[in-house]
């Protein structure tokens, strides 16, 4: 259950493709960027899903994922700072939809609550093990004292546009190229998603 939990948490926490280029940001997607990590930082978590991409809860359900958040707060505080878009792509349009890969960079500080529910030396090392996992080992610092992890992340997201107009975002993750395949067209997937 650890393992599940973390692995979700990674995933809403965290290359150069063909049709790359260096563009500004569309400032709506800067907004919508901002405000995610802004109410992730606050535990806001219902208001931080409000901004994902809704066919993601066609997977999870947005009141379970709400909830596990919430759970975790009992035994975590995560914090990202200094975070900030580097480098975008191209749109590129499929159906209704226009897709953007985000490349984005934080530091993210994982705090283990004294007493909570990761407060022991096997769930710290679970933890550990998934961050440098996700993040790579050189990337990833425990620091005993304050026990907590001190996380250099470089991450990459996608912001969805629909009939709607407004941007929607989601975390690419490599590791789960199954969600990835429920969540994105094949063409998307391939010009965009799969880029290593």
């Amino acid at each position: 259950m650890i393992t599940r939990h973390l692995t979700l948490l990674i995933f809403f926490v965290g290359n150069i493709i063909s049709a790359h280029a260096q563009v500004a940001i569309d400032p709506a997607i800067q907004v919508r960027f901002d405000s995610f990590i802004h109410y992730s930082n606050h535990e806001q978590w219902d208001k931080a899903f409000n901004l994902v991409y809704p066919k993601l809860f066609s997977q999870v359900p947005k009141a379970e994922m709400v909830q596990m958040m919430q759970d975790m707060g009992v035994g975590l505080d995560i914090q990202m700072t200094n975070t900030k878009i580097t480098d975008t792509s191209l749109p590129i349009k499929e159906g209704d939809e226009t897709f953007i890969r985000i490349s984005y960079q934080s530091n993210l500080i994982m705090s283990i609550i004294k007493g909570g529910t990761y407060d022991a030396p096997k769930a710290i090392q679970a933890i550990g093990d998934q961050l440098k996992s996700t993040y790579g080992g050189r990337s990833v610092q425990w620091n005993a004292d304050k026990k907590q992890y001190d996380i250099t992340a470089v991450k990459n997201m996608m912001a969805i546009k629909g009939k709607d107009g407004v941007w929607y975002l989601v975390e690419i993750n490599l590791d789960q190229p199954t969600l990835m395949e429920s969540l994105f067209p094949p063409g998307i997937i391939d010009q965009l998603v799969k880029t290593e």
